[in-house]
């Protein structure tokens, strides 16, 4: 945890802010579950994005055991239509079908994320009716540069009002502009009629040495359980993270992720192969593979 970031945290809970914290079944999350309650953070709820049928099978009850062994809340969010994110795709598909756009998501073009994680837990904040919230997200410094790059505390715009910024006018087009506050600013001028939303990285700074740690577990256990796993086809109970880390994923997330590696993916499609098989006909009926030039057929048995 940053100590600066702790210091406007602890303003901001001062204030009534309250923590809720955004996971999806994967090591990290749970990891910044442990840690904001090892140092005593109370936490509202947590918050899953269920992505449906592209999930993990394991990942809702890996949050649920969470909820459990806390006593926290667990909050399951989804689309206002219902879809997830394989139908999500195929309606994108049908919606651009013939004009050569895209219809899987990409790297720059992350609607999965948009669509199906940030709208829907926007609208929960909502529904809360909580003005001054704490998003807490287990992202990462050392996962990727773009990741490195965020800062760990900023306001969540989407959900703040712009009574947090400053008015101001921009000599060149003659109008009126507003500036965004800092997170320090905002908090000084904190007013519950005006929501305030925060996202928070609390263990931006974590290793995934450090990340095991959380629940008493190294490097040497992971390598352990992936063995346990492959002789007997059984992940072993001291395995307290998600089981897809047993049976050899580096990430969990989407089964099928745009950003999963050739390990991860190919151990989704020995897991899902139907799941596979269906993704399959969508990039031939989409005239589109799944990640750029590569396709999933590549991992077919």
């Amino acid at each position: 945890m940053q100590f600066m970031s702790l210091d406007l945290i602890n303003i901001a809970i001062n204030k009534g802010g309250k923590i809720y914290a955004s996971i999806s079944g994967g090591k990290d999350g749970d990891a910044m579950v442990e840690t904001l309650v090892k140092n005593g953070y109370s936490i509202a709820g947590l918050v899953h994005a269920d992505l449906g049928r592209v999930e993990w099978p394991e990942s809702l009850p890996q949050c649920l055991k969470c909820s459990d062994k806390f006593g926290i809340p667990l909050h399951v969010v989804t689309r206002t239509d219902g879809a997830d994110m394989l139908q999500h795709w195929q309606n994108r598909l049908e919606k651009v079908r013939g004009t050569g756009k895209p219809f899987w998501s990409s790297k720059s073009n992350r609607y999965c994320t948009s669509d199906l994680k940030r709208d829907p837990i926007n609208r929960f904040y909502t529904s809360t009716g909580d003005t001054l919230i704490i998003n807490c997200e287990g992202i990462r410094a050392q996962e990727s540069d773009d990741r490195a790059a965020r800062e760990p505390l900023t306001i969540r715009w989407r959900k703040t009002s712009n009574y947090y910024t400053y008015k101001a006018s921009d000599i060149e087009s003659r109008k009126s502009v507003e500036i965004p506050m800092t997170v320090e600013e905002a908090l000084e001028v904190y007013d519950p009629r005006y929501k305030l939303a925060l996202d928070w990285y609390p263990i931006f700074n974590y290793s995934v040495a450090d990340v095991w740690a959380t629940m008493g577990l190294t490097p040497e256990d992971l390598i352990a359980a992936r063995m346990i796993y492959s002789i007997t086809g059984v992940v072993p109970s001291w395995w307290t993270f998600h089981p897809a880390y047993a049976y050899g994923n580096d990430r969990v997330s989407c089964m099928f992720c745009i950003m999963g590696t050739v390990n991860d993916l190919g151990n989704a499609a020995v897991h899902n192969p139907g799941l596979l098989d269906e993704m399959i006909a969508m990039e031939i009926d989409g005239n589109a593979t799944f990640q750029g030039k590569k396709s999933l057929s590549v991992f077919k048995i």
